[in-house]
């Protein structure tokens, strides 16, 4: 675990997490999600619970599809990584993707409710918003084995907490101390989001319906026509439905449903 005199983080609290392995921390770093890959190569991280990779600024963050994603200091920038023993299949990622962004929606609300403030929402494929503005992204990248390193999955995730928003996205993005009228205590936003996190991706991981019903009640999207950017072209319909493998499902002007398995969504308006 590295630290600084100015952490802003109580990493003891942090570490007492049970289904955290260990913790390093990282003042100013391009990415969390490349320096957990980085140790992943190493083969330093052992089968088990995750490490957790966290940092006070991050300045090459990504977000889906290579999008630039900078965490200014005041936000929450992390990553974890989960060793296993074979590879992750393709298809499990886009669920898990929606567990971890359902974890980090759980916490928010917990503390927007409390303040009487609309609570948090799952916007399709791995985004959590509040009052239609982004406030979270997730990124899973998952690792195939190399030589005498494991296979391994990591879990990005950057929230605005604290942070300014600049005045050029402020109609599409928010964060939790703009939507409170106060800052929140860092730290504490952190722990409150890894319990959340953990009881979500152990939902995944065991299967639980009652995760693919959280999907589509706290989902944003559903009953809103979207404009989707996918691998194979441009797709538009009314969105219906997120399934338990995490794709999305929209119906035609003719009734019809088409599944979207990836994509990129624009804003749309309620029908």
């Amino acid at each position: 675990m590295s630290t600084v005199c100015d952490c802003p983080f109580d990493l003891d609290a942090i570490q007492d997490q049970a289904w955290i392995q260990r913790v390093e921390f990282h003042d100013t770093i391009d990415s969390t999600n490349d320096m957990a890959i980085e140790i992943a190569a190493s083969g330093s991280h052992p089968p088990g619970p995750p490490l957790l990779v966290l940092a006070a600024e991050q300045t090459r963050g990504r977000g889906q599809r290579g999008r630039r994603w900078e965490s200014a200091r005041g936000s929450l920038a992390f990553s974890l990584l989960f060793t296993h023993g074979t590879p992750m299949p393709p298809r499990r990622i886009p669920p898990l993707a929606l567990a971890t962004a359902t974890g980090v929606a759980e916490a928010l609300s917990q503390r927007l409710v409390a303040n009487s403030v609309s609570e948090a929402r799952l916007k399709w494929p791995n985004d959590v918003t509040v009052n239609g503005k982004k406030i979270c992204g997730v990124l899973v990248e998952p690792l195939p084995p190399a030589e005498n390193t494991p296979a391994a999955v990591v879990i990005g995730v950057g929230v605005n907490i604290n942070n300014q928003i600049e005045a050029d996205l402020a109609n599409r993005a928010t964060s939790l101390a703009t939507e409170l009228g106060t800052n929140a205590p860092l730290s504490d936003c952190l722990v409150e989001i890894l319990e959340q996190v953990d009881l979500q991706v152990e939902a995944w991981s065991t299967g639980d319906p009652r995760l693919h019903e959280r999907w589509n009640r706290t989902c944003q999207d559903l009953g809103r026509q979207l404009s989707i950017e996918t691998p194979g072209g441009h797709v538009e319909g009314t969105c219906r439905e997120i399934t338990p493998d995490g794709h999305l499902v929209l119906e035609q002007p003719d009734g019809s449903l088409q599944t979207v398995v990836s994509g990129t969504t624009t804003d749309g308006q309620s029908i």
